[in-house]
């Protein structure tokens, strides 16, 4: 190099060696020499060790887009700029370069998806191969058009009860019971779960499930013969809340009629807000046969804004006249009953719910009807708030005795559709042992179990601070093994309603949206509502690791 061009170097990029000697060059030179690796690998590695980093961040934000339930595109779209921002701002250049090494793309996101989604099936897999388990399967419709079965499982899990979505699959032409049982059955015959661990099943009471010959649960039981099938709790209410007298069920039909008229037309419903100004709700709500919740909420609104609805309708003689005086009585005592059955469905709903505790509820439920019923007709109204408000404290006699018939025709009915479940009243013990009797399990001749369980001062301290689900899966099988097993089997373990079900639709109409009506949603679902954590770690090992760009 000539010598103009080396000094013109030095000045430049070593300004601090200019009129030193020749061994503070050598001095510097050494200590360079001894920072350097000497060997190669580990200059591989330290890169390598980058990227395996970069993976696993890949395989985390992914995990949270899939629970957030979002497009798989905000990964680097969103998420990855976004960080880009914040560290560069925060930490420097240097640090925002490491971010960007992280692999987002939509692409790279969907992979990571698939492989924890597989990765959590195979831990339940797993579970399932060595344990018994209670199943409860719903079907559902998305927004483009595809049927899909839905089925969840409850197990014992050492000393805890779990419950994980088990499959979600795609039913292809029709959803008769022999369609969703061959779907199930390809499932469970894939990966080699056996039928006799199915213990219990629970299914709404659609055809297709309750069928006497082609229907899911008639297919099953030939499996699976020992399996207990049980209806949903909540949907026999729910079946059971429609016995309504031709009077009040034309009553409910004015409603529905009015609150269409005034939320179907846009320009009605903007003028109907503007009148309810004033009010601290500005519109009624549409009811909808297939929500639980939805009778109780439309009718209660309803009366909430009845001067509205008046004032809004002075020019519509038809629907005017139907709304009179008897009219506004039997709506706000539907309102009443209604309001007292949301308040008892709540009850109902809930991922731990089991067969005892929902019977009581509804027990709960018929002795409230029952006792109202009584005073309803001795005159009194203080149980139904709404109807003693619109009434003034006067109901003719007439209608009085039309509400009396009701409570009573829907207790009936309740007995009726819960006639199997009166038949657990024996099964009381199992929620409170030790404040039973012995003669309470002589049927099961295991009287001398229980003295031994209510003797054992652990299992009750541990009953005290646990509950008995988790006294009959931990402290059970130890103390009173033959009680425990026949608690577990018959009431702790079988589901109670199809809630899981039900809640999960909500996830998959969240994921499978409109604008991404293409999507195969079975992954993104599965990392939605399951409670297994992936094992991202064995991922990120067995794969090879590559930065993003």
């Amino acid at each position: 190099m000539k010598p103009s061009k080396m000094k013109r170097h030095q000045e430049t990029k070593h300004p601090e060696t200019i009129g030193k000697d020749k061994e503070f060059l050598e001095r510097k030179k050494e200590m360079a020499l001894s920072k350097r690796s000497t060997d190669i690998r580990k200059v591989f590695e330290r890169a390598g060790s980058d990227l395996q980093k970069a993976t696993k961040v890949s395989f985390e934000c992914s995990l949270l887009i899939a629970k957030a339930r979002k497009p798989h595109n905000i990964g680097e779209e969103l998420i990855k700029p976004a960080c880009i921002k914040i560290v560069e701002g925060l930490c420097g250049p240097q640090a925002a370069e490491k971010v960007k090494s992280v692999p987002l793309s939509n692409n790279t996101v969907k992979d990571r998806i698939d492989k924890m989604a597989e990765n959590c099936k195979k831990q339940l897999h797993e579970k399932l191969r060595e344990a018994q388990f209670a199943i409860q399967l719903d079907e559902t419709t998305t927004v483009a058009g595809e049927s899909v079965l839905i089925v969840y499982v409850q197990y014992v899990d050492g000393d805890e009860l779990k419950r994980d979505i088990l499959m979600s699959a795609n039913l292809p032409t029709t959803t008769t019971g022999q369609d969703i049982f061959m779907a199930f059955d390809s499932y469970l015959t894939s990966y080699n779960l056996p039928y006799t661990n199915i213990f219990a099943c629970c299914t709404d009471g659609a055809a297709a499930m309750m069928g006497r010959n082609k229907g899911f649960n008639s297919r099953l039981m030939e499996k699976a013969p020992d399996c207990v099938i049980f209806h949903c709790m909540i949907h026999r209410q729910a079946l059971a809340s429609k016995k309504l007298s031709r009077d009040l069920g034309d009553t409910l039909a004015t409603v529905v009629k009015v609150v269409n008229f005034i939320k179907a037309r846009p320009t009605n419903q903007r003028l109907f807000a503007q009148l309810c100004e004033d009010e601290a709700h500005r519109t009624l709500l549409l009811h909808t046969e297939v929500r639980w919740l939805s009778r109780g909420k439309v009718l209660v609104r309803f009366l909430e804004l009845q001067d509205k609805i008046l004032e809004f309708l002075q020019n519509q003689n038809t629907l005017l006249e139907q709304l009179t005086d008897g009219f506004w009585i039997k709506t706000a005592y539907l309102a009443d009953i209604f309001t007292l059955y949301n308040e008892t469905n709540k009850r109902l709903q809930g991922s731990e719910s089991n067969i005892l505790e929902c019977k009581e509820a509804i027990d709960a439920f018929m002795r409230k009807l029952e006792y109202r019923a009584g005073k309803m007709s001795q005159g009194h109204l203080q149980h139904f708030p709404l109807l003693l408000q619109h009434s003034g404290g006067t109901v003719s006699a007439s209608l009085r005795a039309e509400f009396c018939r009701h409570m009573t025709a829907l207790q009936e009915e309740l007995k009726s559709r819960f006639a199997d479940v009166d038949a657990l009243s024996k099964e009381s013990w199992v929620m409170d042992p030790f404040t039973s009797r012995l003669e309470d399990v002589e049927y099961l001749g295991c009287e001398d179990e229980l003295a031994e369980l209510q003797t054992d001062s652990l299992s009750k301290r541990y009953f005290q601070e646990n509950g008995f689900k988790r006294l009959w899966i931990a402290r059970g099988p130890v103390v009173a093994p033959k009680l425990a097993n026949y608690a577990i089997t018959k009431i702790v373990l079988p589901f109670s309603t199809t809630y899981l079900s039900e809640t999960a639709f909500s996830a998959l109409v969240a994921i499978k949206t409109k604008s991404r009506n293409r999507l195969e949603v079975h992954s993104d679902f599965r990392l939605a509502v399951t409670g297994i954590t992936p094992d991202i770690a064995s991922l990120v090992k067995g794969m090879q690791a590559q930065g993003g760009h």
